[in-house]
């Protein structure tokens, strides 16, 4: 096989020698004496594709490029009339220091700055990396540069990375609306209209309000209003997923606190701590993957913190029901001041082990997001938790209905004396449900850590919430909790824009008050213990 790679090696050799030799002379022919010629040498430059000449250009603009030894060079740093020639593209010393006297400094007019300038705009146009090429795509556009045109053109076309051909489809329009053209402004218009493009609408307005020609007027106006009809459909759609994102925690947090509300009768006031907790072992198998598992394990640690921090709160939990819950039984005023104090015990151990703040590295496939729609980002963290909380859904679910489990802590619930009398170690069980309860706050730590820091008293920010939404969906109902939390979610999300972030709270809660005086006993009413006082 050796003798049939060889010629392709040396062939592809061959082509970088040449390509390096070509960009050599068109680069010496910036020392040329005729403006004309160095003019065309930058606009080769610039259409050249090759990433490394927009560090060069940037340099030559500031006056740092020379010719020495019959080649252009670098020179970056002149001290005591030296300087060391590099590279313009490998940025490699070419030799030892030479005096400023063998140098021949190269003299930028600004035309040639702005050639220059063009020149590393369009260069930036194929940056390999899309998310580079997508900001140098938008800024052309933005910044209505005619010369720009043919390659944004060519990318609307081409270019394997859907938001690049948008963009560059986009800029195309935006250059011709700006034009003299008036079919091209009316084209322009109209495709900006159906690309329901939000970078256009200032300029669509102003056309529609100040153009001379009607026709371009009218048709402005037409994508005005298509634009806008679009960014309403964003929104929506935006609210909807912020509501459904926030609300996904809460019915996480309001799962474990209606089971165990619902079927002990316990006001646990630490429950926000559970989430504490949960975030903080992710925290620490975040620390644990890196020291001990070997860097492929890495990316996936958030997937082990899950499980991590459901069981390290469902131990806090089980410790807390069977050290203190289980002797306050029938006592729902004391339990709540009990709670209470170790939630505050909890948050002072906490602080005093992890101090005030500390955050968690969402993996690599967790950053960014997903773009159903042209301008509408859904990111991957968001996407997940809501996902998570599904996963939580059935699970919580599938435990009640379809497992012994389920069956024993049902029929407890229903009624405790008959289950006690027929064998059922209710003692056992509440201790097992007030573990699952914690557990499922745990989870809700975990990814808490996604969106936002750790503190030890984050967990009080959710509790007053989850008790809202274990009100409103009905105490110990699984299908309450799931739409109170969702109701919940969106309404804060729906009112926020209208108001500060701490009133939509107060109307929310003040929504909850008037529901309940409409529902007393929530969207589903209570089977079991509460129920029957």
């Amino acid at each position: 096989m050796s003798f049939l790679i060889r010629p392709f090696v040396l062939l592809l050799l061959l082509a970088c020698a040449v390509r390096g030799a070509d960009l050599d002379a068109t680069l010496l022919r910036l020392a040329d004496d005729k403006s004309g010629e160095r003019a065309a040498a930058l606009a080769e430059l610039g259409a050249s594709r090759e990433p490394r000449l927009v560090a060069f250009l940037e340099d030559y603009r500031q006056n740092s490029a020379y010719v020495w030894n019959g080649r252009l060079v670098l020179v970056l740093d002149l001290r005591d009339d030296q300087g060391v020639p590099l590279d313009p593209l490998t940025r490699k010393a070419l030799g030892p220091a030479v005096a400023k006297s063998a140098l021949t400094e190269l003299t930028v007019s600004n035309k040639e700055r702005r050639a220059a300038t063009d020149a590393v705009t369009r260069l930036r146009l194929s940056d390999p990396d899309h998310d580079a090429r997508l900001s140098a795509v938008t800024k052309a556009g933005d910044g209505l540069a005619v010369a720009t045109r043919p390659a944004l053109n060519e990318l609307a076309a081409n270019d394997s990375d859907p938001r690049v051909r948008r963009a560059a489809a986009e800029g195309v329009s935006l250059i011709d609306l700006a034009g003299d053209d008036a079919p091209a402004r009316v084209a322009a218009a109209d495709q900006l209209g159906t690309l329901g493009s939000g970078r256009a609408l200032a300029n669509l307005r102003e056309v529609a309000a100040k153009d001379k020609d009607e026709t371009v007027r009218t048709h402005a106006a037409t994508a005005v209003a298509a634009i806008e009809s679009y960014q309403l459909q964003l929104r929506i759609t935006q609210t909807a997923f912020s509501g459904l994102s926030a609300g996904s925690i809460l019915i996480i947090m309001a799962l474990g606190l209606s089971i165990t509300f619902g079927l002990m009768g316990i006001i646990n006031m630490a429950h926000g701590e559970m989430l504490m907790v949960g975030a903080y072992a992710t925290l620490l198998t975040q620390w644990g993957v890196e020291r001990f598992l070997p860097p492929a394990m890495q990316p996936w640690y958030f997937l082990i913190a899950v499980v991590t921090g459901f069981f390290a709160a469902g131990g806090v939990g089980w410790l807390l029901e069977l050290t203190i819950i289980r002797h306050l039984y029938g006592r729902p005023l004391e339990t709540l001041l009990a709670t209470w104090g170790v939630s505050f015990l909890l948050i002072k151990t906490v602080r005093s082990t992890f101090g005030d703040n500390q955050a968690v590295t969402a993996p690599a496939w967790l950053v960014g997001g997903w773009e159903p729609m042209a301008e509408l980002v859904l990111p991957w963290n968001r996407l997940f938790i809501i996902a998570l909380t599904a996963v939580s859904i059935v699970g919580v679910w599938l435990l009640l209905k379809k497992t012994r489990l389920g069956l024993l802590l049902r029929a407890t619930t229903q009624s405790r004396r008959t289950a006690s009398s027929l064998g059922v170690n209710t003692r056992r069980i509440d201790g097992l449900t007030f573990a699952l309860g914690s557990g499922l706050a745990g989870a809700a730590g975990c990814a808490m850590t996604l969106i936002g820091g750790l503190k030890p008293d984050m967990g009080q920010e959710f509790i007053i919430d989850s008790f809202l939404v274990v009100a409103a969906g009905g105490v110990g109902n699984l299908a309450g909790v799931v739409w109170a939390g969702l109701s919940l979610g969106l309404l804060n999300k729906v009112l926020e824009p209208w108001t500060q972030a701490v009133f939509a709270k107060v109307l929310v809660l003040i929504c909850v008050i008037i529901f309940l005086q409409w529902k007393p006993s929530g969207l589903f009413p209570a089977k079991g213990r509460l129920a029957d006082g």
